[in-house]
This record gives structure tokens, sequence and C-alpha cells, in this order.
């Protein structure tokens, strides 16, 4: 066939499908494929408003993980019986590399002996004293992260263009009621991190 008869040939689909005169790629086939993260990668990336909320919950993550490296950290100052009456916790400069302090537990554990006490239920309420009084202070120094909350909140449904649903009247994201991200209360950090209590 000669190159004016496919050419003939062309407009005639091009003619039947409606098409313009365009070069279209409907005729060529490729060997590869874009995936979704490479054709975002394309456009430059994820939307600002996507970073922002992955940050918030990036944040959110680290204060859990704070906290439960505090919950840790008092666990093993109630061993060394570190932890006074008012829940102030009184760390030993001769601590371990795992944070243990092996001469405060020696001596704790002889001064209960001699008193005939628990060491365990001892322990757990040293524990307990020391954890409440850090979830009081903590909580009430908590109010920055639950503002930076409130104001992503605030923006993020209208930055995100969140669509409204019309039986609801709610934002909508991914196909579901969106839920404004919220700082933990002292209740669900207690269900996270509960009071220790003596096996019996």
């Amino acid at each position: 066939m000669t190159i004016r008869g496919e050419a003939d040939k062309q407009e005639t689909r091009a003619a039947h499908t409606g098409a313009t005169r365009a070069l279209s790629l409907d005729l060529y086939s490729f060997n590869f494929s874009v995936s979704t993260a490479q054709r975002v990668r394309a456009y430059g990336g994820p939307p600002a408003h996507v970073l922002r909320l992955r940050g918030m919950e990036d944040e959110q993550e680290r204060y859990y993980g704070d906290m439960a490296e505090q919950y840790e950290v008092l666990w093993l100052a109630a061993a060394a019986g570190s932890i006074d009456e008012q829940g102030i916790a009184v760390r030993q400069t001769l601590l371990s590399a795992d944070g243990r302090d092996h001469l405060g537990e020696l001596q704790r554990a002889r001064r209960l002996f001699r008193e005939g006490r628990d060491a365990e239920l001892e322990r757990c309420e040293a524990f307990n004293r020391g954890w409440l009084r850090h979830l009081d202070l903590d909580f009430s120094g908590c109010a920055q992260f639950a503002a930076r909350m409130d104001a992503f909140n605030e923006v993020f449904p209208i930055e995100a263009d969140l669509p409204i649903d019309p039986k609801s009247g709610e934002y909508m994201w991914m196909g579901k009621p969106w839920q404004p991200l919220e700082p933990p209360s002292r209740e669900e950090l207690l269900e996270r991190f509960p009071l220790r209590q003596a096996a019996r």
C-alpha cells in the first residue's frame, strides 16, 4: 500500500470516529505503563494539604512515642524506689545503659524486705503516682499541640476542597465522613497507657 493510501485510510477513520486531524496515539501501542506514584511525581508531588495531613499524623505518633518512652522511664524509676510521695521521679546518676538503677533497686529491695512489704505492690503504687502526675502536667502543657490541631482542622476541609454530603451536611473524605483530628484526652491516654496493678 502506498503512503497516500495509508493517509486516506487514516482520514476516513478520523471522519467516522469524529476525531480531529491532529495526531492521535490510538493507532500506536506502547510497551510501558505509568504508575500512580509516577504520575503524582510528574505533577510535582502530592498536594500540600495531603502533606500537612501526613505531618499532623506524624506529630501525633511522635507524641504517643514520647508518652510511651516516659511510661517506661517511670516504670524503671519505680523499680529503684526513685519516685517520691508526690509522684516526682528523682533520677540517680548511676544508671546502666538500659536506664536501670541497679544500686537503687538493690537498696529498695533490702528496705522492703526489712519492713516486710510487698515489692511489686509498692512498685505499682509508686509508678501510678508518678504516671498520674506526669499526665496532669503533660495534659496542661498539651495546649499548643491542641491549638495546632484546631488550626489544621479549620483549614483542611477548605484547602482540600472536600465535598459535602447533601443528606448529612458533613464533609466527606475518601468516601467517608471526615473526622477532624483531636488531641487525646486524659482518659484516652490512661486507656492506651494504663495504670499498673500488682499480680495477685
